[in-house]
C-alpha cells in the first residue's frame, strides 16, 4: 500500500494477549462496581457481541465504567510481567518497522504498554503510544494522530480487534485490518465489513507489504 505512511495498532487483544488476566481483573472489580462477572462458559458468547451489546450484558451503569477502567490500568501495572504478546507480533513489528512508522492507540496507560514493550525488546519498533480514557474515544483520538503527524487518511491504516475499532475507523474514512484473535470473535467482526480481515499475525504483513488482499 505505497500511501500508507503509518500503522496505528489496538493494544489489548490485538498485540497483547492480555484477555484472561483481564477477565480475572474483571471478575475482582465485579462485586465492588455491581456488574456481571464473566464466566468460562460465557467467553465465546461475549466475543460475539459489540462493546455496547457487552455493556448491557454486564449490566454495569455508564457512569461506572471510568472508575472500573482506572482500577483496572492500576490493577493491570501490577501483574504486567505476566502478559505475553501474541505469538508472531514481535515479527511482525520488526518487519513493519522497516517500511512505516509504528504507533499504539490504547484505552490502557502509557506506562503499562511501555513496562509491555520494554520486557518483551519491542520497544524500539514504535514511534509513539497514544492512550484515550473513553471507551468510545477511537475517532476523536485517530483524528489527532492525523493532525500531529501531517496525516490524511489515505496515509494511515489502524489494527484492532474490536468492533469499535472499525466504527472509529470509517467516521474517519480510514482503513482497518480487523484481527480475529481478541477480544471480539470473526463472525461479529466480519459483520462490521472491515477493510481486511487478519486470523495471525502474518497475514498482517501479507495485507500491508504484499497487497495480495
Amino acid at each position: 500500500m505505497k500511501n500508507i505512511k503509518y500503522i496505528v495498532f489496538d493494544f489489548d487483544g490485538t498485540l497483547a494477549n492480555s484477555q484472561r488476566l483481564a477477565i480475572t481483573i474483571l471478575n475482582n472489580l465485579a462485586d465492588k462496581y455491581k456488574f456481571k462477572k464473566i464466566t468460562d462458559d460465557k467467553i465465546e458468547e461475549y466475543r460475539d457481541m459489540s462493546a455496547q451489546q457487552l455493556i448491557k450484558k454486564s449490566g454495569i451503569k455508564y457512569y461506572k465504567i471510568p472508575f472500573v477502567a482506572a482500577q483496572f490500568k492500576i490493577d493491570l501495572k501490577k501483574i504486567i510481567d505476566q502478559i505475553e504478546p501474541f505469538q508472531g507480533i514481535p515479527n511482525m513489528l520488526a518487519q513493519l518497522s522497516k517500511t512505516y512508522k509504528i504507533g499504539i492507540l490504547t484505552s490502557n496507560s502509557v506506562e503499562n504498554v511501555n513496562i509491555f514493550l520494554k520486557l518483551h525488546n519491542i520497544s524500539e519498533y514504535l514511534t509513539f503510544i497514544n492512550s484515550q480514557p473513553k471507551i468510545y474515544g477511537k475517532n476523536i483520538s485517530l483524528k489527532k494522530i492525523m493532525s500531529k503527524h501531517n496525516l490524511n487518511k489515505q496515509n494511515l491504516i489502524y489494527v484492532g480487534d474490536e468492533t469499535r475499532d472499525i466504527e472509529a475507523s470509517k467516521k474517519l474514512g480510514i482503513k482497518i485490518i480487523s484481527v480475529s484473535w481478541g477480544l471480539n470473535s470473526k463472525r461479529i467482526l466480519q459483520k462490521f465489513s472491515p477493510d481486511y480481515l487478519a486470523d495471525q499475525p502474518k497475514d498482517i504483513l501479507i495485507i500491508l507489504l504484499n497487497n495480495k488482499f
